[in-house]
Formats: structure tokens, sequence, C-alpha cells
């Protein structure tokens, strides 16, 4: 009985070269969708592009980008853009960006920003004829456009409040754990439970609800090297950007990270690293050898979890994703997607 339907991977900042090539690798082997993160580095939807053009068999995800970056009209363009030129292996990931907000001086409400999103690129992917437009709350469309008419192309949600977790529920093809809470089991069944409900209040069928989570990955022989390359993510990204709240859902105690995060807030970034401790790394990374890496993604088969999304970050990219292929998703999942090596 396999564990999940599938394994999923996605890569931290690479330069243009190194994602390409990673991008071939992932074609080629077992995954069944790359996913690609939005940063202030690369655009997502240029290397969605790309992956896209070079590739045949592998989907390609967003995980996620914001209309807080693009107005959720182009993005309904730019989706369909992609599903054209991929032969329908595009699919959207959205998320609402709070830090984007705050870095742009922008005054924005978060659920409602979600919500007209979600009404205009449904509106304009539709299979209608007449012509659309929308006035919401925080983003309008006022002048009529034609729809795409390709209705069926999937849009999921990265959340993790109870709010726009209810609106996962409400509006989303599938739900996107994020880094800042993926690791956490408990949180895990609390966001599944939550976007389930939602889902059968609003009289949706949540079993047709996909749900995948990032884990921050370190894939290497060498244990100790995996191990202690994954303490530099983790000391400054995922444990001062994770909420208190999932912290208590996962029983960790918050004085055992607070040294972390106020080390990272005042700008101490190697001190910050220096204070992430096994025990961190045990908690908020999928780090070590395969077999290893394989043993903690097994603990969360029960969760309601559908897709791991393995981040790798290294501490060789091609190597980690070569030995999660071979190593890893033979191990926990029956479906294999057959790799043309």
């Amino acid at each position: 009985m396999s564990t999940f339907e599938s394994i999923d991977v996605g890569f931290s900042d690479c330069s243009i070269q190194e994602f390409l090539s990673l991008t071939e690798l992932v074609d080629k082997t077992n995954f069944s969708r790359l996913w690609i993160q939005e940063g202030d580095q690369r655009s997502a939807l240029t290397l969605a592009t790309l992956a896209l053009r070079s590739t045949k068999r592998v989907k390609v995800a967003l995980g996620v980008t914001s209309p807080v970056r693009r107005h959720p009209q182009i993005l309904a363009i730019e989706t369909a853009t992609l599903n054209e030129i991929s032969a329908d292996r595009f699919i959207l990931g959205l998320g609402v960006a709070t830090g984007a907000i705050r870095n742009y001086g922008m005054q924005m409400e978060p659920l409602p920003a979600m919500r007209d999103t979600f009404e205009i690129i449904r509106g304009l992917l539709a299979d209608e004829t007449s012509e659309f437009s929308y006035t919401g709350r925080v983003f309008s469309t006022r002048r009529p456009q034609k729809p795409f008419r390709i209705p069926n192309l999937p849009i999921f949600m990265g959340a993790i409040g109870p709010r726009m977790l209810d609106l996962v529920g409400e509006v989303a093809d599938g739900l996107i754990l994020t880094r800042r809470g993926c690791f956490s089991a408990e949180y895990q069944k609390y966001a599944i439970k939550q976007v389930s409900k939602s889902a059968k209040k609003h009289n949706r069928d949540a079993s047709k609800i996909d749900f995948v989570g990032f884990y921050e990955t370190s894939i290497s022989e060498d244990e100790d090297l995996a191990r202690q390359f994954v303490k530099r993510i983790l000391g400054t990204y995922t444990i001062p950007e994770s909420p208190p709240f999932v912290s208590n859902l996962a029983g960790i105690d918050e004085k055992e990270v607070q040294t972390v995060k106020q080390r990272y807030l005042e700008g101490d970034f190697e001190g910050a690293i220096n204070a992430v401790t096994d025990k961190m790394v045990d908690v908020f990374a999928v780090a070590g050898t395969p077999s290893k890496c394989a043993e903690k993604l097994e603990q969360f088969s029960k969760t309601g979890l559908r897709t791991p999304i393995l981040f790798i970050h290294g501490p060789d990219k091609m190597k980690a994703a070569k030995l999660a292929a071979e190593h890893i998703i033979p191990k926990l999942t029956t479906h294999n997607c057959n790799s043309t090596e």
C-alpha cells in the first residue's frame, strides 16, 4: 500500500542554467510535478515558461505567486498562455503574500483580496461565450473581456490561518501547506480538517481537493553534511517565519526557538544559524540520507496529505534530486512516472 499518491519537487534559488538542468532531470525521473516559488531574485512565471518549454512530461506548478505582484486579470492571461504552450501541464498556485503587501506599502485586506482574485481568474477561465467583468472590494476588472474557456485548469491556494483555510475549501482545487507550517503533523491535520469542513459547508466534495505540502529538504549520503547545510535555511527563514500557533500545535516550546528568532530580527543571521540545534533540524526539516528522509516523511502519512513537495536546498541539488528519485519515491509511493532513461 502506498504512503502518498506521488512525490513532487521544487528547488531553492539557483542560476538559470542550473534550474534548466534540474528541470530536465525532473522530467526524466519519477517526480509528478515541479513546483516553482515566487521570490525577489527570479520571476516565477518566466521560470515556469522555461520549464514547460524544456520538458515533455512533468507538470509545472507555481507555489505560490500573488495578486499583489500581478493583477488577477494579468494572472489569468498568463495562466491561459502557459496552459496553451504546455498542453495542459500548468498549475496555478496563489497566495496573498502579506510580506509583499508590507514591502510595497500597500493597504489591503488579504481575505477579500484573495476572494476577488479567484472570482476574476475563474471568471476569465470560464467556459462561457459572454464577456466577463467584475467589481470587487479590492480587485476589479471592469472592461468586459471574453473568457479563455479553460474552466478545468487547477488553481491551488497557499494558506495558513483559519479564515484563509476556509476560503481554500470554498474556492480552490488544492491546498498548499507552506514551508512555515508543513513540518508539523498536527498542523497538517488541523489545516486539512479545516479545509474539508469548509468544502462540506459550501457543498463541495472535499475528496476532490488536493493537499500538498512543502518540506525544507537537504539530502546527501553524508548525513552530517545534509543536516548542517539545512540549518542555514532554518535559521534565516523557516523558524523566524513560522507562526507561534503552528509551533504550539506541534508541541514545540516557543522558548526553544525564541533565540533563533531574536537573533534573526536583530540582523545577526550567522548567530541565528548557529542557534539552530540538532533537535530543531529533526523538527523543522527533512534532512539526512535518503533512508532517513523517507522515514521522516512517512511520519506524515496519516495526516491526509496526498503529496509531499521536497523543496531541495542541497547540499548538491542535482545529486539530492537523483537520490530522492531513486530511493525515496519508490519507498513512499506505488505510482511512479515512467523514466525516459
